[in-house]
């Protein structure tokens, strides 16, 4: 086909890789086999055009032109005939090829997840329910793990109801843990069972409650104190152990 026969109708590009594949797929020509001569010319006659209309033509543009070029100029450089062996050489298009190749793979991959996403309705994911067929088993009393202890701790700051404004930057002093386990100290000297509801209570502001809280698993973790709960969620009592640790 000649450059007189080919009618081009200046659609919308996204970048020379684009105009080239189109140029090489309306005439059905072999991506591996490109007649380098004739699509540079057509190349060539387009960027004519667009600049005939005063269209702005991108950089890369010229930039691909000067490639086809480089090629073309590479198939008409004289043969060395003195030369008995002549090793093969690389084929100057097969770079240009492989673009081509990549660009119409992604091409391909866009145009089909574009038509996905058209189609397949919005989906809007939601975590899996309980069965109810589970039932839940209360635990022994007197175990306690450590999420229904964190569960506890959230009960006790909610009872709590510390005024705080809706939108506000808090500044949550920390409270030494020394000082809340003498606070616990005092307490089970006098009595050797306490409530851990009782004493937040008391408590003036969150970081003490969080101390508190502390404090009682730095006496449990030394087995000076034994926690125990009456029920799933409920109070803590905070048994003091004798010496021998019971």
């Amino acid at each position: 086909m000649n450059k007189s026969n080919l009618t081009l109708e200046l659609p919308n590009f996204e970048g020379p890789l684009d105009l080239l594949l189109h140029l090489i797929q309306s005439q059905k020509i072999d991506i591996y086999d490109i007649p380098i001569a004739q699509i540079t010319s057509q190349y060539l006659e387009y960027l004519r055009q667009m600049q005939s209309l005063n269209l702005q033509i991108a950089g890369e543009y010229f930039m691909m032109s000067s490639t086809l070029l480089r090629i073309k100029s590479q198939y008409l450089l004289p043969q060395n005939d003195f030369v008995d062996e002549i090793e093969p050489e690389d084929d100057p298009r097969d770079e240009l090829v492989q673009q081509l190749v990549q660009y119409s793979i992604f091409k391909k991959i866009s145009a089909y997840f574009k038509e996905r996403n058209e189609e397949v309705p919005i989906v809007v994911s939601k975590e899996a329910s309980v069965s109810t067929s589970v039932k839940v088993q209360p635990l022994p009393k007197g175990q306690i793990t450590s999420n229904e202890l964190a569960t506890t701790f959230s009960m006790v700051l909610r009872r709590l109801k510390m005024r705080q404004p809706d939108t506000a930057s808090i500044k949550v002093a920390e409270t030494p843990i020394n000082e809340m386990i003498d606070y616990l100290h005092r307490r089970l000297a006098s009595k050797r069972q306490v409530s851990f509801f009782s004493c937040a209570d008391k408590m003036h502001s969150i970081s003490d409650v969080i101390g508190l809280f502390l404090a009682m698993l730095e006496l449990s973790k030394k087995h000076e104190i034994r926690v125990l709960q009456a029920r799933e969620f409920g109070d803590l009592n905070l048994e003091r152990n004798d010496v021998n640790g019971k």
